[in-house]
């Protein structure tokens, strides 16, 4: 049976603004990798297709060369129409192919992809090493209708929704991720995300225990840790494999038990393991001790959600976490001599353009090494995309992006004009103060750097002009919020 993982055909300039696409790099799928290296482990020969290497046509011509009897395909919410469009584009050529769907947006919308696309075979809910093997299975036994836990299956007329799977656990059992079934050599991450190449992916932990209002959680909000030995065995091997220099954590708590994550260090300082990595980590799961051994063990930087300085507009997105926590970890980080990139949203249901204002004022005076703005984004499965009282939101989920010039929900206190004005404001902010200009410039150590901050110079001439293209100066926001206006109306 011949088997097929793809990533739908896409470009930086579908996820990013103008400005921000001179920074813009790509990393290969992990998920499709976990699964690839699951479905190996249990003796199947798979192949893969990353759609960034590709037009829609040219990905539909590899698709059709291959002829696969199974065709996986991994999909976000922005990208969810051109899964529709691949899947009956593949179907009207190769029928008698069993088409599968998995990754955010099917885990949230479930049952309605099935319904969008009516060639669809089957669709994979939550993690899919596993649903994916017996589905295989299944297929090749002749029937893929009969209880698989976490899928959900069109059996004729009739869409059949199946018991959830439980969460892999513990996620020791699972391979190292099939990192040679993508051309991993050609990808390059967004400049400021590593430091040197190649870098490398790692996932040590699965779930997030946090609530808030805007983020979906397809693994759960129980969080699942690998052992330190396993995680460094992965470090290990891709160091030996393919020369790795940098590691990028996605965990989406890192620091969540400090015991495992020291375990972690000590790893990889008894291996002599010579590597830099970079974790993302809530504010107050970090103490003084802790970042000691991380600095030790490589870690060079730590992205922090700062989201917002206004402490109403951190309760209301269920943060749960205070400015006085943020300020002293982003200093105390800085002091041990571990850089920070920290991320700030606007738009948050309530707030007001003179709020955003001063959140742009906290991140100029936290004056990190990076940092990143984007407007809110309600993603499908979430509270806020499911509460329209709170704002107007985008339902063309193309349009879902983070993007800057894509502002997907405005809330009832703000205009999208007020949101788009605060983005380009707090990029120009931030990277254009004589300041942060000299320190880049100090911090260099290597062509890399070097390549950083020339992109970062071009997205940042690139912002400039767009604003002096504008026929005039745009009108700010000074008093309260008025009514929602028709004007102001974002639906589509």
């Amino acid at each position: 049976m011949k088997l097929l993982l793809v990533q739908p055909s896409w470009n930086v300039s579908e996820i990013r603004s103008v400005e921000t696409q001179k920074i813009a790099g790509a990393w290969p799928p992990p998920g499709l990798m976990y699964i690839a290296a699951v479905l190996r482990e249990h003796g199947y020969d798979v192949r893969a297709l990353d759609g960034f290497f590709y037009t829609e046509d040219e990905l539909l011509d590899r698709i059709l060369g291959l002829r696969p009897d199974f065709l996986g395909i991994y999909t976000i919410t922005p990208f969810w129409h051109k899964v529709k469009r691949l899947v009956a584009r593949v179907k009207a050529h190769l029928p008698g192919t069993f088409v599968a769907i998995g990754g955010h947006y099917p885990s949230a919308a479930r049952e309605q992809c099935l319904k969008e696309a009516p060639l669809l075979d089957a669709l994979v809910v939550n993690e899919g090493e596993y649903t994916t093997v017996e589905l295989i299975k299944g297929l090749m036994e002749g029937s893929t209708d009969c209880g698989i836990l976490g899928t959900i299956v069109r059996r004729g007329e009739e869409i059949v929704s199946n018991p959830l799977r439980p969460l892999i656990d513990p996620l020791d059992q699972l391979p190292i991720p099939a990192v040679d079934i993508f051309p991993w050599q050609n990808y390059r991450p967004s400049y400021g995300q590593v430091s040197r190449l190649p870098a490398f992916q790692v996932i040590s932990s699965r779930g997030c225990g946090n609530n808030c209002l805007y983020c979906y959680k397809m693994y759960g909000r129980t969080i699942r840790m690998r052992s330190p030995r396993n995680v460094v065995d992965e470090i290990h091997y891709y160091v030996d494999t393919y020369g790795a220099r940098e590691i990028k954590f996605w965990d989406e708590s890192f620091t969540y038990d400090r015991d495992r994550v020291i375990g972690i260090c000590k790893e990889i300082l008894e291996r002599g393991l010579k590597v830099a990595w970079w974790v993302s980590a809530r504010a107050d799961m970090v103490d003084e001790d802790l970042l000691r051994w991380m600095k030790r063990a490589g870690c060079w930087c730590i992205n922090y959600g700062v989201e917002s300085a206004v402490p109403k507009n951190l309760a209301t997105i269920r943060k749960n976490l205070t400015i006085e926590q943020i300020s002293h970890t982003v200093r105390m980080t800085h002091a041990l001599g571990i850089k920070t990139y920290l991320t700030y949203i606007f738009g948050t249901p309530g707030e007001t353009y003179e709020e955003g204002l001063k959140t742009i004022d906290f991140a100029v005076h936290m004056n990190s090494f990076y940092a990143e703005f984007f407007p809110i984004t309600p993603w499908p499965g979430t509270d806020l995309w499911a509460d329209p009282s709170l704002g107007t939101l985008v339902r063309d989920l193309s349009e879902m992006t983070m993007l800057q010039d894509k502002v997907a929900y405005v809330p009832h206190s703000m205009t999208r004009e007020e949101i788009e004005e605060l983005l380009e404001l707090a990029y120009k902010r931030f990277y254009l103060r004589p300041r942060f200009i000299i320190r880049r410039i100090l911090s260099v150590r290597s062509w890399y750097d070097l390549q950083t901050i020339f992109h970062g110079g071009l997205a940042m001439i690139s912002m400039l002009a767009k604003k002096a293209a504008r026929s005039g100066p745009r009108k700010k926001h000074l008093g309260p919020a008025s009514t929602p206006r028709a004007d102001r109306e974002v639906t589509k």
